[in-house]
């Protein structure tokens, strides 16, 4: 390996760096900002302009552990109005649980959206460890977490972020099989 290959190797390092960085600082602004109304900057925005921004922040991630990424974006779906930046943030908190628990080089990530009635619908599958049927009614709650060193904040803020733009979000998991989340977010708001 040339000098070169090695200062681009440690580059992919440092940026992994400073996005877990502003990540981490967006989730404790987040946690701030929930024992207070939030306030949202509203915009009209597709739901694949805020997929592909969550999925462009972790790409070097999904090559690093080497997981086959598959994408499936509606393109007729509607705008929605919400706040881009903050269900940019609970979109990414998906990705990154669902990177995280899935093994290196048989990862398989899907993220697909479509429209449904009056709702715009963005689903992200992974083929991870899953979630044990005791803790799956746990995941949201702030400060609970199935990571050894997790901080149990990530799918708290993204059910707070959500849930603050009336939409709705489901799971289904299952243990060895991996992990589902569905995210619905109604058109007409």
């Amino acid at each position: 390996m040339n000098r070169k290959s090695k200062e681009c190797g440690a580059d992919i390092y440092f940026d992994i760096i400073r996005r877990n960085s502003e990540r981490i600082n967006a989730l404790i602004v987040e946690l701030l900002n929930s024992s207070k109304p939030a306030q949202l900057k509203i915009g009209k925005v597709s739901i694949n302009t805020i997929a592909l921004d969550a999925i462009n922040l972790i790409h070097d991630r999904i090559v690093l552990k080497g997981v086959d990424l598959i994408t499936r974006f509606s393109t007729d779906i509607c705008d929605i109005s919400v706040d881009q930046e903050k269900v940019k943030i609970a979109i990414l908190n998906i990705l990154v649980n669902a990177i995280e628990a899935m093994e290196d080089e048989v990862g398989k990530l899907e993220v697909e959206t479509r429209g449904e009635g009056e709702w715009c619908v963005i689903e992200i599958i992974d083929n991870g460890s899953g979630i044990p049927p005791d803790k799956l009614d746990f995941i949201f709650d702030p400060f609970f977490s199935g990571k050894p060193k997790g901080t149990g904040l990530g799918l708290s803020t993204t059910h707070n972020i959500i849930r603050s733009h009336n939409g709705i979000i489901d799971v289904l998991s299952e243990p060895g099989k991996g992990t589902h989340f569905i995210v619905k977010f109604n058109f007409n708001n």
